[in-house]
């Protein structure tokens, strides 16, 4: 029989990939018009051709699951690029992000600023680090930071994107990984989600609206069709999952996980610049702010163009539905840096939280592993996939991992039951 799968994102690609690839029949369901859940390219909005990324953008040393699958595919990566820089020592901490760029109150901080608060709270790592549970404004508070070292310590929250960045947990950002080298995709994060979709059978537009189960299989339910299957993987975002029915309904332990694990908010900026040479050397790979455009990064293009992406809170100011007026506070970050106006020739803000089957950026991992567990288990012939469910949570690489253990957790299930004696036998 066949197995469905909810969602294209890269966890239900993968799972799909893995099946597909064993012999096993699957189907894709995809409730929106695109290829790759939030790996997603903007294509044909931007001058030479450029393509940026609306979702997630980086693959990162020790993410050998997807470097491996872009050595095989000959997916094409970008320079490495190093966000911050690491500490004296060679280290990456929750200080490293204050010795890179910071633009603060519209003025970009020199070197010596920026070292000092540096400093400043890496002496307070060192001599009383955060508890996990901690948030950067407790824990800046607890230990007695400066007013500017704690503003600047907290701006690293705008990576996991909240309604207030301060209000983050401490495990985001120490020990931090912002300095690590990483890859971008040069076509786009979702090359990879189009690499691993070659030869499935995918359906779009096609929202799963309720599952119910039969004595053999599962029934599954979409706006216009159904489908039977022996087993299901459902990949779609912890919100999106909320909106699914259930048949009988989820169990309590399952339920409880879904609904206590929250998403950030947010979205990503884009724009397109002339002059790459001069704000690269100004602005350097991109810089931390204390503005609505929380941290920004650049991606170098053909005829000295370059694409500037960041990040933005939702931060109920209405900033990402102002599109204009976004990018305008971008432009003045990158002023600040460079000393004069950026010419921007192209720009779009994309937000995730409006998104119908999304609703928001990246799971928060507040449950730690054992709530990730819980959402990974199955339920039956129900299997659960998706950046919240494994380690490395909100990254692609988990994504990609939750797939393959899915599919992996089907087909021990076909091998166990070819493998019970027939006839006599229990």
């Amino acid at each position: 029989m066949t197995t469905i799968v909810i969602g294209a994102g890269l966890a239900g690609l993968f799972a799909a990939r893995a099946l597909h690839d064993a012999g096993e029949e699957v189907i894709v369901l995809e409730a929106t018009d695109h290829l790759g859940g939030r790996t997603r390219g903007v294509r044909g909005r931007l001058h030479h051709d450029q393509i940026a990324d609306a979702g997630a953008s980086f693959v990162d040393i020790g993410q050998d699951t997807l470097l491996e699958f872009c050595v095989r595919q000959d997916l094409r990566l970008t320079p490495q690029v190093r966000l911050l820089p690491r500490d004296p020592r060679g280290f990456s901490t929750g200080a490293s992000a204050l010795r890179g760029r910071i633009v603060s109150g519209g003025r970009a901080l020199v070197d010596a600023e920026r070292w000092d608060l540096a400093d400043e709270v890496q002496m307070a790592l060192e001599q009383d680090p955060p508890e996990r549970v901690e948030t950067l404004l407790a824990w800046s508070r607890r230990v007695g930071l400066s007013p500017r070292a704690r503003d600047a310590y907290a701006m690293q929250g705008s990576l996991a994107p909240q309604a207030r960045r301060e209000l983050v947990s401490s495990w985001h950002v120490h020990p931090g990984d912002a300095a690590q080298a990483r890859w971008m995709l040069a076509d786009g994060a979702d090359s990879i989600a189009r690499a691993a979709a070659g030869g499935l059978n995918l359906v779009f537009g096609s929202p799963v609206r309720w599952v119910d189960k039969e004595p053999v299989g599962y029934t599954i339910h979409t706006d216009d069709d159904s489908f039977s299957a022996q087993y299901v993987v459902v990949t779609s975002s912890v919100q999106a999952t909320r909106r699914i029915g259930f048949d009988p309904v989820l169990p309590e332990w399952k339920t409880e996980a879904l609904l206590t694990t929250p998403m950030s908010q947010g979205g990503k900026i884009i724009a397109q610049y002339a002059d790459a040479d001069r704000l690269v050397d100004a602005a350097g790979q991109g810089a931390m702010t204390d503005s609505p455009v929380g941290r920004f990064w650049f991606k170098r293009g053909p005829e000295d163009t370059l694409i500037a992406m960041g990040v933005m809170t939702d931060g109920g100011d209405g900033m990402l539905t102002q599109h204009a007026a976004a990018l305008q506070v971008l432009d003045r970050q990158i002023e600040a840096l460079t000393g004069s106006p950026p010419d921007r020739i192209a720009g779009l803000v994309h937000d995730w939280t409006t998104e119908e089957f999304v609703g928001g950026v990246v799971s928060l991992d507040t449950g730690g592993f054992e709530r990730r567990a819980v959402l990974a288990a199955p339920v039956g012939g129900l299997h659960f996939a998706g950046e919240a469910t494994g380690e490395r949570t909100g990254t692609m690489e988990a994504a990609v991992r939750s797939g393959r253990r899915a599919a992996d957790e089907i087909l021990q299930k076909r091998r166990r039951g070819r493998s019970r004696p027939r006839g006599g036998g229990r």
